[in-house]
């Protein structure tokens, strides 16, 4: 009996410390890269391109995106940066939230650079694709430098709201010099209600087409979506 109470103890014991140093799921799950301090929070709900909502402790909080400002509904490129956004942070899924200088907007809104669950910096990435202009929010600057040098890339390579076109029917703000470029030619014959499938995403951005959001767009499943975020022939 005492032989069989012992090796009981030991099994417990070691049950015990087995639970205690294994790493929470948490902690496994973060990107590496992410700033000192990032708070992991849920998104819950997408409003437009640069406003979500996320539960924090049991919390729902509304959070603005710092030094960027994506179109407003009824202007060109609105639909498009949001669904850009959704695409970054899916409903249900984890959202890194680091803050600067001044926690809120005059509207209450609490103000954070955000990444994604596999470490994007959000901001960044909608300036740097088109998606939203490089705004400064005195005092928070801690990554303005960075933003507005993104913002010139996409204004050079003339991205989306850096086009002078609208994405859908708006009128466009400007109308860029035309350039002298051979329109690629499609592959195959489009079905009804599909753009031209061409051989590269790079051919079909060329001739205007693209991107492509997975679940929404047929087009889609034509190419090869390398950084997994849900976007095909992101120009």
């Amino acid at each position: 009996m005492h032989i069989r109470s012992l090796a009981g103890a030991v099994t417990a014991v070691a049950a015990i410390l087995s639970v205690g140093v294994a790493a929470p799921a948490t902690a496994a799950d973060r990107p590496s890269g992410l700033p000192k301090g990032a708070i992991a929070t849920k998104v819950v709900k997408i409003v437009d391109g640069d406003t979500i909502d996320v539960m924090r402790k049991g919390k729902k909080i509304r959070v603005r995106l710092l030094e960027v400002d994506t179109p407003e509904r009824g202007q060109c490129w609105f639909q498009t940066a949001t669904d850009r956004t959704a695409a970054l942070l899916p409903l249900g899924k984890t959202a890194y939230l680091v803050r600067d200088r001044d926690p809120k907007d005059r509207y209450g809104r609490w103000l954070y650079y955000v990444w994604n669950a596999k470490g994007v910096h959000v901001n960044r990435n909608l300036v740097r694709y088109g998606y939203g202009k490089a705004v400064l929010y005195k005092p928070n600057d801690r990554y303005i430098k960075i933003m507005r040098a993104e913002q010139r890339k996409a204004q050079k390579q003339r991205l989306r709201i850096w086009s002078g076109k609208c994405d859908k029917g708006a009128a466009p703000t400007s109308t860029p010099a035309p350039k002298a470029t051979k329109t690629p030619k499609p592959t195959k014959t489009p079905k009804p209600g599909t753009d031209p499938r061409f051989r590269t995403c790079g051919d079909a951005n060329a001739a205007g087409y693209g991107p492509y959001q997975r679940g929404r767009d047929p087009e889609y499943a034509w190419y090869q979506d390398r950084d997994g975020d849900g976007l095909v022939c992101e120009r």
